[in-house]
């Protein structure tokens, strides 16, 4: 059973909360059995302690529905009032990816400018559903598990790497990473434990980072040929920033 606390992702996203490297609008795509637990770590920090009728935590949509255009608006509303209790005030918006258009345009304006007070949290299970207005506003992340990764061989020669390149240039963010996730995962049965760990990093780099898909199927791709020193020698600082 996969456990919360042992992934990569997850574990990058509290210590940049930790460090107060919070982005104003952060969008987190990961399995629903996790939600709460993802909203109480978080809250803990942000606001300094987590309970269900905390004042100034203000959670939208339940574990399996949306929040309707009512909902957004009133979190809109209630969110702009100053803490009561602390510093910060966070709202979460569950089912993030669940939204009809209505509610989720509702948002637009909270998600880009949000009070200086306040930081939002889209929680969903299919980020290649949410709203691509709201994504661009959005830090987001993918948590991936082992349970989720398909079974995927990874290429092994020159022209298994052309296909990969010319298919992955077409393709969603969210199955890079689940097939970064594979290829971790295939690098770990065999042991070889170094390139396992450089492909997790890239799994990082790809979940935070605003590059273009191009872009990144370039780097993965010379990280993964060339191995250890290209990604120590040229992605050192990206994968650190």
């Amino acid at each position: 059973m996969s456990d919360l606390s042992a992934n990569v992702t997850w574990n990058e996203i509290l210590r940049e909360t930790e460090e107060g490297n919070i982005p104003h609008c952060r969008a987190v795509a990961a399995p629903s059995k996790f939600h709460r637990e993802i909203i109480k770590a978080l809250a803990e920090i942000i606001l300094g302690s987590f309970r269900e009728a905390h004042p100034d935590l203000l959670i939208i949509g339940s574990d399996d529905k949306a929040p309707d255009i009512s909902m957004c608006r009133d979190l809109i509303n209630d969110i702009a009032l100053k803490p009561f209790e602390a510093e910060k005030r966070l709202g979460v918006v569950m089912n993030a990816d669940k939204l009809l258009l209505p509610a989720a345009n509702s948002l637009l304006k909270l998600s880009e400018e949000p009070p200086e007070h306040a930081y939002i949290l889209f929680l969903m299970e299919d980020g290649r559903l949410l709203l691509p207005t709201l994504k661009s506003r959005s830090r987001f992340n993918v948590l991936i598990f082992n349970e989720q990764s398909e079974s995927r061989q990874m290429p092994m020669n020159e022209s298994e790497w052309i296909e990969w390149l010319e298919k992955s240039r077409k393709i969603d963010l969210y199955e890079i990473i689940k097939d970064i996730e594979a290829w971790a995962n295939f690098e770990t049965e065999g042991k070889n434990f170094i390139l396992a760990e450089i492909i997790e990093r890239l799994k990082i780099i790809a979940a935070k980072k605003n590059l273009s898909v191009p872009v990144l199927c370039d780097i993965i791709l010379m990280t993964l040929k060339e191995g250890k020193n290209y990604f120590e020698c040229v992605l050192n600082d990206l994968w650190q920033a």
